[in-house]
């Protein structure tokens, strides 16, 4: 199993480079650039790092049709492509929090991601493209230029619907917070999957989105996880039933507010909720912590490849540098 670093939504081309580059030095395999409404543009910001690299992956996480058109998605990662010479790749998505900035609902999902998919994995120098899809058309498309090894072409979800689609169209799936678990279950699905499309698993790359907090100070750490709670699955039962008792998942679905209040004012405080459920939460759906967490991270991280799992992409956060500094020199060594 690999590991790919996630940026935040506010790096800079200039620092996604710095970041990547260290990354790279320390062997990780890619590094996604995190796709929001208020955010820089992820394509652009791994320009620099795409030109300055010679090994490691890059790519946006996570572009919907629903706001980017297919033939536009597909200039922007072949561009990405061609400046790296064959190393992007692209995690497609049914829409998020940019379709909330722009007020769009998530309409079709499915049939407008088939689509994209098929146009992205369709696309080529030696053949005019003409696509007459339900919802998206491509007239006449021909991209000469895009001539390097095509970049790796993944879809972003948690569902067995997108699971079975990606399957069928896709690079490699990527999921979000599943323990290991619910992520050997799932990987065994995707297998299925997979045979039932008459694709080899062996040429399919599976990845789970994990919060990385751990770092030299371990109230700092706490402080963090704590704020970025909310986002752990968005709170759904499934991700956190394996820990959580009934009672324990009743409490946090009655604070649903509390854990949005705090994230919303960038807060460590998770009002009305006892501090050994956030405590429990925490340790059990990210790595968090001091210094005295990086081997039981270890532990997880191996249960993880033993779920089958090809790359974990570790969301870093407030001190990225010191995150990437931890996994390559502590991390990484421990898992090969």
């Amino acid at each position: 199993m690999e590991i790919d670093i996630i940026l935040n939504e506010f790096a800079s081309p200039a620092a996604a480079a710095e970041l990547g580059l260290m990354a790279e030095r320390y062997g990780m395999r890619g590094v996604w650039a995190s796709n929001y409404g208020w955010s820089r543009d992820p394509f652009f910001t791994l320009s620099l790092l795409a030109h300055q690299s010679s090994r490691i992956r890059l790519g946006p996480m996570a572009i919907s049709p629903a706001e980017l058109h297919p033939l536009k998605m597909a200039n922007l990662l072949f561009s990405l492509n061609e400046l790296s010479h064959g190393r992007a790749m692209i995690m497609v998505g049914g829409g998020g929090a940019v379709l909330q900035s722009i007020g769009k609902k998530r309409e079709r999902m499915i049939r407008g991601a088939r689509e994209c998919l098929q146009i992205l994995k369709g696309a080529s120098p030696d053949k005019l493209m003409n696509y007459n899809g339900e919802i998206y058309k491509v007239w006449g498309y021909q991209p000469k230029w895009y001539t390097d090894k095509p970049p790796l072409v993944y879809f972003g979800s948690n569902h067995p619907q997108s699971r079975k689609l990606s399957a069928e169209l896709a690079d490699g799936l990527i999921t979000s917070d599943f323990v290991p678990s619910l992520m050997k279950e799932f990987v065994a699905s995707t297998h299925a999957d997979l045979r039932a499309a008459g694709r080899s698993p062996a040429n399919f790359r599976i990845g789970n989105f994990w919060a990385w907090h751990i770092r030299e100070d371990a109230a700092a750490s706490m402080a963090e996880a704590r704020r970025e709670l909310m986002l752990r699955g968005w709170l759904v039962d499934q991700y956190f039933a394996p820990f959580l008792d009934p009672d324990e998942l009743r409490i946090m679905r009655a604070h649903e507010k509390d854990f949005l209040n705090a994230f919303l004012r960038g807060s460590p405080v998770i009002e009305n909720v006892p501090d050994a459920l956030v405590a429990k939460m925490i340790r059990n759906i990210s790595f968090a912590g001091g210094l005295d967490q990086i081997e039981p991270a270890i532990d997880t991280l191996k249960a993880f490849a033993a779920a089958g799992l090809t790359e974990i992409c570790l969301r870093v956060h407030d001190n990225p540098a010191e995150a990437i500094r931890l996994i390559g020199e502590r991390v990484l060594p421990a898992l090969r």
